[in-house]
């Protein structure tokens, strides 16, 4: 509660990502452990293809789980990935301005990510008249970094993203946030300068 009374503002800068780091770290390593069952079976059928009903209960779940309704495993990969901490870490402390903003106070809402259920999310006060988003409410911050991976995952606004990042992964290249963040100009309404401000954090920080 009395996060925002800490001074210097570095200080602040330094709990805000020692607090987030850890929970991204999990959160991803959760989607590399779907990844390598997904990869392990695949491995054990020899890269066959396999109609989506032939497919064991268990990779018909995670499909669910990553709205993929295909049934190519090599594209439902594409969407099993983590997201580079740098960019989760960035994207967070623009979103909710280093951990300062009335939604992450009220919400847990780290990520700045709308839904249209009042129930579940908060008004923004300055919202223009006729639009009814509001901002999403999450029981902690494990929950919204879950709920943003999957944005980011399974979201056709961040589908070139994850065909780099595919591309990286297939030329055995590390996955760095500098080399997707410039993929993610969709996220805000800002675009290109948002792209530049995330880039910036991501160097500076």
């Amino acid at each position: 509660k009395d996060f925002m009374e800490i001074q210097p503002v570095n200080e602040r800068k330094d709990l805000f990502i020692n607090t987030l780091l850890p929970i991204a770290f999990i959160e991803n390593l959760k989607i590399l452990d779907d990844r390598k069952k997904i990869l392990d079976w695949w491995d054990q059928s020899n890269g066959e293809t396999y109609l989506r009903e032939f497919w064991p209960n268990w990779l018909f779940n995670l499909s669910d789980k990553y709205n993929y309704e295909g049934s190519n495993v090599g594209e439902l990969l594409m969407r099993v990935d983590i997201v580079p901490l740098s960019i989760t870490l960035a994207q967070a402390a623009i979103e909710s301005g280093w951990g300062t903003s009335r939604y992450l106070r009220e919400g847990n809402a780290l990520y700045g990510q709308y839904t249209y259920d009042k129930e579940t999310g908060i008004q923004p006060r300055d919202r223009d008249k006729g639009k009814k988003f509001f901002v999403k409410k999450f029981l902690n911050l494990s929950e919204s970094t879950q709920s943003y991976l999957k944005n980011i995952n399974t979201h056709n606004a961040y589908r070139k993203l994850r065909q780099e990042r595919g591309k990286l992964r297939m030329n055995g290249e590390s996955l760095t946030g500098l080399s997707l963040a410039k993929y993610l100009e969709n996220y805000s309404e800002r675009k290109g300068e948002y792209v530049k401000d995330l880039i910036q954090i991501i160097r500076t920080n």
